[in-house]
């Protein structure tokens, strides 16, 4: 069976924000593939550049502060970051969707959730008022909202936490788009909802055959619904690959940081691991590694010298990228 064809390929992304005497280094050269139809998680902690980089994806950064200064993105062979404006227009939207992370102040409360809805519809010039209202519904009803015919004319406030995460999923897949970027879609919820919500995901990514990016710090929610995983720290794709490859045995000290630090449930009186220390400040960032000052593993080349990016085949012959000094050896755990 041929390999699926790149969808979306982000290659040394570079952001920064500008803010008085500062320059903050967001997202620090990110390199990443999503093929077609799959679903691809960007996993790393808060502050660590996902949601930037879901940003620059769809040209919402604002200028200025913001300003890539480096770096390419490319949807299906177009350069996204050259392409006309009105060209763009045609693209966001019909081709990539985009659920946000918080749904409250993403809904505008002056709107009823049926006019933001059709709103996709009536800017790309499609359906009359009828019929954009009817498929509202149609599209309320599909992402499991009951009364949709009434609840169509309702407003954002008038709906649960997890009730505007479904209007929001339903706003983005509303023209059947071929990418949806999910930025940490169960953010706020409780862990019923967040089930179900990543659920109807799954159920609408296999339904319109859709290519995913979800933007995740939930290692449970990408080992489950994740094709392939980047993790993502100070700004940069420090380890990618096959989720299963990359979370079984991970070949960077942060991965396998992040994996000690979360509760395995084998026995009550299992210790966590917590990762020391905090992340970088973006704006004074280390040399060398930057994961270096938290790093157990941690030697004297990595508080100097960048490390390189490194294939290490995995125990299936699947191959993954690590920027680690020490790769091999972290992934065979001759690295204590």
């Amino acid at each position: 069976m041929s390999e699926a064809a790149t969808l979306l390929e982000v290659r040394d992304l570079r952001v920064e924000f500008r803010s008085g005497l500062e320059t903050v280094h967001a997202v620090n050269g990110a390199t990443f593939d999503v093929r077609a139809g799959e679903t691809a998680a960007i996993l790393g902690e808060s502050g660590c550049g996902k949601s930037v980089t879901a940003a620059a994806i769809m040209r919402l950064l604002p200028q200025p502060p913001a300003r890539i200064t480096a770096g390419e993105i490319r949807f299906d062979g177009e350069s996204v970051l050259t392409m006309s404006r009105p060209r763009w227009r045609q693209i966001a939207g019909r081709r990539i969707g985009m659920v946000f992370q918080d749904a409250l102040s993403s809904l505008n409360p002056v709107f009823s959730v049926g006019w933001q809805i059709a709103e996709a519809f009536r800017v790309h010039g499609e359906a009359s008022r009828a019929e954009r209202r009817r498929r509202a519904i149609e599209l309320l009803d599909r992402v499991g909202i009951s009364g949709a015919a009434t609840r169509v004319d309702h407003f954002p406030h008038q709906f649960s936490g997890g009730m505007r995460q479904r209007v929001m999923i339903a706003m983005a897949v509303a023209l059947g788009p071929s990418l949806l970027i999910a930025d940490e879609p169960t953010t706020a919820l409780d862990v019923t909802i967040q089930a179900q919500i990543m659920d109807l995901l799954a159920s609408l990514r296999a339904e319109y055959g859709m290519a995913m990016v979800l933007i995740s710090h939930d290692l449970g929610v990408v080992s489950e619904v994740a094709d392939r995983v980047a993790v993502m720290y100070a700004g940069r794709v420090v380890e990618s690959g096959p989720t299963r490859e990359v979370l079984r045995r991970p070949s960077h000290p942060y991965t396998l940081a992040l994996l000690r630090s979360v509760p395995g449930g084998k026995s009550k009186a299992q210790k966590l691991h917590p990762i020391v220390g905090s992340p970088p400040d973006l704006a004074r960032m280390p040399v060398g590694c930057a994961f270096h000052p938290r790093c157990e593993m941690a030697r004297e080349i990595c508080t100097r010298v960048a490390p390189p990016c490194t294939v290490v085949e995995g125990a299936s012959g699947a191959t993954r990228t690590v920027e680690c000094h020490f790769a091999a050896e972290v992934a065979s755990g001759r690295v204590a």
